[in-house]
């Protein structure tokens, strides 16, 4: 398989061909299209010659397809024709589900990215469920978005937003009761120490998420309405 990864955030898009190869990006923006993210993927394809593409796409999907179009970017996601913009297989997956997936081995994972905001997804025994835990509100003027995202950081400072980071992280859980908690997106970096029974991970570490959208890896995530089933493939 050559798979091209698309990671669509909420300031950059991320494209990758091989789990230990080159990165390529640029900037997203506010008003981003669909349209002007696959150009913009094109054009910076030289050299790349993929078969398929998986998409991790920054908001809720429904049956593998965008639901409703990304907060932090423009409109016209949500009835774009993928495949034939790229002319090419596409698979779309939430972009924190990616991530999740590609360190998942069984049991329940429980991933939080920190970045521009709050993406988050909960394996548990083969059920991959996206999680808007941004939204979740603390108190009658914050949600957990206010506090751990881009937004956050910059307003309290690194000191307090950890201090929301550890209280966020401790919370979540005793919620959902992980076996591994794994942390990232960029602000990651600037967790130190890590919380209990948390894992740092580097943004290529998604690359192996996208390839388990298709049959031919060890596992395949398949989308049934707004969460994917893995299938599990034997060696």
């Amino acid at each position: 398989m050559k798979v091209l990864m698309i990671d669509v955030g909420g300031t950059h898009v991320k494209l990758m061909l091989e789990s230990d190869g080159e990165v390529r990006s640029f900037d997203s923006h506010a008003k981003m299209t669909a349209r002007e993210m696959v150009q913009q993927a094109l054009a910076r394809l030289e050299g790349w010659r993929p078969d398929r593409v998986s998409i991790g796409y920054p908001g809720i999907l429904r049956r593998g397809r965008p639901a409703i179009e990304p907060q932090n970017l423009g409109d016209g996601w949500v009835d774009f024709d993928y495949a034939a913009a790229f002319g090419l297989p596409i698979r779309m997956i939430n972009d924190a589900a990616m991530q999740a997936l590609g360190n998942y081995d069984q049991g329940r994972l429980f991933f939080m990215g920190l970045g521009t905001s709050t993406g988050a997804c909960l394996i548990a025994d083969d059920m991959v469920v996206p999680l808007e835990i941004g939204l979740l509100r603390l108190n009658a003027h914050e949600t957990l978005r206010d506090r751990l995202s881009d937004e956050g950081l910059e307003r309290m400072g690194r000191e307090n937003w950890l201090e929301a980071l550890y209280e966020g992280v401790a919370m979540l859980q005793d919620a959902f009761y992980p076996d591994l908690t794994v942390l990232g997106g960029g602000n990651s970096k600037l967790v130190e120490p890590l919380p209990k029974n948390c894992l740092r991970v580097a943004n290529f570490t998604a690359y192996r998420g996208a390839v388990r959208l298709w049959e031919e890896a060890d596992m395949t995530a398949v989308p049934i309405e707004t969460a994917w089933r893995i299938m599990r493939h034997p060696a």
